[in-house]
């Protein structure tokens, strides 16, 4: 039987706004990630991999499933059943963090391998193809999905030459941009010189961040998942 395809047209003008939101928002350890999640209107699940959320105490809007930091190629097929058989129970499921993810799935990998548990090539394939498929199959989970992530430099070299000092998650390069390109938002959050925290949601060639929701380049760190406000813009050039 030849499979059925629909390929009806949809107008532009019809577009209304997203059903779902995916934000990805990093920073170094220890700056307030973490403590970004208050900030999630409704009710949020925390998926604790790197064991942080304690800076979420007392917060009644929040529940938290610990992520098995060792056996955590089986629990994390599990968890992502678990997560449909409750859609709907949350307004917001946030995976804290993605980096530390990463290397726990790896470091299982490598365990239960043949190389003294070191991770074989092909189990960093395994990674990344788990990662971002179930990334991917996460978006229809909640109405915002929120990855956050450790921060990482390096130095870039652009097609005509320059180099820049370059800040983005960290996150496996095979997959980063995969990854990236399936959030709508990506923040890196800063501290400006009098302790004010922010977001740049804007990319420039030396920082990773997009915007594709509003017109806002930087929000106050409170304001990230607002979708629509004036506040004060946060530049490299102010962090100055």
């Amino acid at each position: 039987m030849t499979q059925q395809f629909d390929f009806s047209t949809h107008n532009a003008e019809q577009i209304t706004d997203k059903p779902g939101k995916t934000y990805l928002t990093y920073c170094p350890p220890g700056l307030g990630k973490t403590h970004t999640l208050n900030f999630l209107p409704g009710k949020t699940l925390v998926l604790d991999v790197d064991r942080t959320s304690h800076v979420l105490k007392g917060n009644p809007n929040i529940d938290i499933i610990y992520v098995d930091n060792q056996n955590t190629w089986d629990f994390w097929q599990a968890l992502l059943l678990h997560l449909e058989s409750i859609k709907g129970k949350y307004d917001n499921i946030a995976i804290d963090n993605v980096s530390e993810l990463e290397r726990c799935l790896l470091s299982n990998l490598g365990y239960i391998g043949k190389n003294q548990g070191v991770p074989a090539q092909g189990d960093y394939q395994k990674m990344q193809f788990r990662v971002v498929n179930s990334f991917r199959w996460m978006k229809n989970l909640a109405d915002r999905i929120v990855f956050t992530a450790w921060e990482t430099t390096d130095l870039y070299t652009s097609a005509d030459g320059q180099q820049y000092n370059r800040s983005y998650p960290q996150i496996n390069g095979k997959i980063l941009n995969n990854v990236l390109g399936l959030c709508d938002v990506v923040g890196r959050l800063m501290i400006k010189d009098e302790g004010i925290r922010g977001f740049i949601l804007e990319g420039t060639n030396s920082i990773y961040a997009k915007n594709q929701l509003d017109t806002r380049k930087g929000c106050k760190q409170e304001d990230i998942f607002l979708s629509t406000s004036n506040d004060e813009v946060i530049t490299e050039g102010e962090k100055k």
